[in-house]
């Protein structure tokens, strides 16, 4: 069944008459940015009180680099949170797409690019298994992805093994230019690699998501799955390739930490598992799906990192950065839902 052009017109001029109607200056990118410059003049204070030095192009640097890992992983997660759907397994399959880039040129002696398009060929696998369970077994995705996560654990010791002649360890090393560059080299000295492609992948999501027929429809079906299907919109085809593209971006991040620390980890990406979610709801995207775009989600993973490393600057026990980060989730979290409340009562009315 073909998707009825007037659907796609509709949501079009709905869009447009948003962007006119609605300021800059009240929507949800404005704020955050506000939000951004709020924790840069505090920091900048806070760390001159403590004899440190928050405010130089140095720290900045740091910012934008520690966004490499997270931002991978927070496309992935924001697409599928549009498209109405969640996924607990991305940092985990990412990590095991690290182990077998690691496993593949250290055991087999593959080059580089065959090793790489090796992970994520397994890693789209696993994307392929969660929107299997989700669209065709009818599991909560929730669920679905909370178990392929444990079994992307598994299967990552499997590798590990087959990476460590001496036995089982949680790292397999290996040493390889190409990928050394990809994850820590620099263009001119002075711009990391990896923030370039960041850059790139924001930019072309952003595009898709808000700018295509393909991100139309990735809005509808998580805003509306009723009038997706009534509009023609394959759903099942559409689950598949936002896992699938979900569990890619993870094993991109795997990529880019394997490159940088020269080895694959079990442990690899531990500390993202839920990065990507925060920035992409922080950022907008609303967690009912139907909602947001991926500039707002890398403004929101801006913001998490800069009072990641703000707090360390001015010597604030890093356990509480933590704590902080789930007081913000939970904000952004009642935020999106008395939102979604307001649209309900006003569909009603």
């Amino acid at each position: 069944m073909n998707e009825p052009k007037g659907v796609v017109t509709k949501m079009k001029k709905e869009g447009k008459k948003s962007k006119g109607s609605n300021s800059i200056f009240h929507s949800k990118a404005f704020t955050l940015i506000l939000v951004f410059i709020a924790l840069v003049i505090l920091f900048s204070i806070w760390s001159r009180l403590v004899g440190n030095n928050f405010f130089k192009i140095e720290t900045f640097r740091n910012i934008l680099s520690s966004l490499i890992l997270s931002a991978f992983l927070t496309i992935g997660a924001g697409c599928l949170l549009i498209g109405g759907h969640i996924d607990l397994s991305q940092a985990a399959i990412g990590a095991f797409g690290s182990m077998v880039i690691a496993t593949a040129i250290k055991s087999w002696a593959m080059p580089w690019f065959i090793a790489i398009i090796l992970g994520l060929l397994l890693c789209a696998a696993f994307g392929a298994l969660n929107a299997t369970l989700v669209s065709i077994f009818r599991f909560p995705s929730f669920i679905a992805t909370l178990g392929m996560s444990y079994m992307a654990k598994g299967l990552m010791y499997m590798f590990a093994g087959m990476g460590n002649a001496n036995g089982l360890t949680a790292n397999v090393s290996f040493s390889d230019k190409v990928l050394s560059f990809i994850g820590a080299g620099n263009i001119g000295n002075v711009i990391p690699f990896g923030i370039i492609v960041m850059v790139v992948f924001f930019l072309a999501y952003g595009i898709l998501i808000s700018r295509t027929k393909f991100g139309m429809r990735v809005m509808l079906l998580g805003g509306n799955p009723v009038a997706a299907n009534l509009a023609g919109i394959r759903s099942r085809k559409m689950t598949y390739i936002l896992f699938i593209n979900g569990a890619i971006m993870g094993g991109i991040a795997g990529m880019f930490n394997a490159g940088k620390l020269g080895q694959g980890s079990l442990l690899a990406l531990q500390g993202n598992q839920f990065t990507g979610i925060t920035a992409a709801i922080l950022g907008g995207i609303s967690f009912a799906g139907g909602s947001g775009g991926m500039g707002g989600a890398f403004i929101g993973l801006l913001i998490l990192n800069t009072f990641s490393i703000g707090m360390g600057t001015v010597k604030v026990n890093p356990y509480w950065v933590n704590v902080f980060t789930g007081v913000l989730l939970i904000i952004a979290l009642t935020a999106d839902y008395l939102s979604q409340m307001r649209v309900k009562k006003s569909v009603n009315l």
